[in-house]
């Protein structure tokens, strides 16, 4: 789809779901504009390293992320609005992503979280959690607000044991 003009683009995601209402239909739809996805989809999942990071319906997610892989990647999403785009500040992940042939152990995702915990993330392999009606999530310190805090000293929400 990316490849594809804006015009065209708009044309076929509308004919998508104009087919998915008359027809009932679900489609398994993989992207990385998060803006189609939003367009789109009725939930979500990301994905990071093949493995998931977070489900939850599209209002939720978009409104309420709790990875903060999910927190980061709707950080960057253009903002239509110029005075609301100038004042946020996009997260920028650190560090190489890993290799999906060789990834990291316990959290997949913790030599590039803002929120890793040595001795937990590096050792515990996250649970795919609900923290909220139809909403999941694969970490051990998921994001309490959005906009988010993103710092290492910001207050978490579960607590290790």
């Amino acid at each position: 789809m990316s490849a594809l003009d804006v015009s065209v683009q708009a044309q076929i995601l509308n004919l998508l779901k104009d087919l998915q209402k008359e027809f009932g239909l679900t489609y398994v739809f993989i992207a990385h504009d998060l803006n189609v996805v939003r367009h789109i989809s009725d939930r979500v999942m990301v994905m990071y390293l093949g493995k998931p990071a977070e489900l939850a319906t599209r209002d939720e997610l978009y409104a309420n992320p709790k990875h903060p892989y999910t927190g980061a990647l709707l950080s960057a999403v253009p903002i239509p609005d110029p005075k609301k785009g100038r004042e946020r500040r996009p997260v920028m992940l650190e560090g190489d992503v890993p290799s999906p042939v060789n990834p990291p152990s316990a959290c997949n995702f913790h030599p590039r979280c803002p929120r890793f915990h040595e001795g937990t993330c590096d050792v515990d392999t996250p649970g795919f959690d609900e923290v909220a009606p139809g909403h999941q999530v694969a970490c051990h310190y998921p994001l309490e607000r959005w906009p988010m805090d993103m710092r290492m000293d910001a207050p978490l929400a579960t607590t290790a044991e």
